[in-house]
């Protein structure tokens, strides 16, 4: 038992010193104190409403991943019988080029203007081979343009289904006064 009183004095000691040190504290310097947290507790909270309110990783969502996949399956294929038609390397670079910024892209935005610039260059790439090859050539081409086609329709779906969530987060980014230093909400951009 004196063993417990000496520790609860040396307690209350330590709680007077702590006490005694905060009221010590000049007013000009604890009003600043309390600025700061003010300021941290306001970032704070906006970042965590945000973060609440956003959509997790667009590529897991549903079957996002095996889309893309499929998607630059069905432009490689489509590369690879376009070849027969013998077509200036710039056709082939380009969707080249933009399958290879699709693999790279990890959000939605990024996901959203690779699969645009792959749209465009595997497109061209079609419609200047497709008058050069011949009819069997010509209906595995099309064949390919028509599954590339489709894996884009599903992605278009999956992401209207993922800007439906982004929009409450948008909107609460629009209403935060930190907006300025946080990270706009991430949306799938062109549909």
């Amino acid at each position: 038992m004196q063993q417990t009183a000496p520790t609860q004095s040396g307690k209350q000691e330590q709680k007077r010193s702590v006490k005694a040190m905060l009221h010590d504290i000049p007013q000009a310097a604890g009003i600043a104190i309390m600025a700061v947290l003010m300021i941290v507790s306001l970032f704070a909270g906006n970042l965590r409403a945000l973060s609440a309110a956003t959509p997790k990783d667009f590529l897991r969502q549903g079957d996002v991943q095996s889309i893309v996949e499929d998607r630059l399956d069905a432009a490689g294929n489509a590369m690879t019988v376009a070849r027969r038609a013998g077509l200036d390397a710039l056709y082939y670079d380009s969707v080249s080029d933009a399958i290879d910024a699709m693999e790279d892209a990890k959000t939605a935005r990024e996901i959203s203007r690779a699969d645009q610039k792959l749209t465009a260059a595997v497109s061209e790439m079609i419609a200047e081979a497709g008058g050069r090859l011949d009819s069997e050539n010509r209906t595995m081409l099309q064949t390919a343009a028509d599954d590339f086609a489709e894996q884009g329709s599903f992605l278009r779906q999956e992401a209207r289904s993922f800007n439906e969530k982004a929009e409450k987060a948008e909107a609460l980014y629009e209403k935060l006064p930190t907006k300025f230093v946080l990270p706009q909400p991430d949306v799938y951009e062109g549909i």
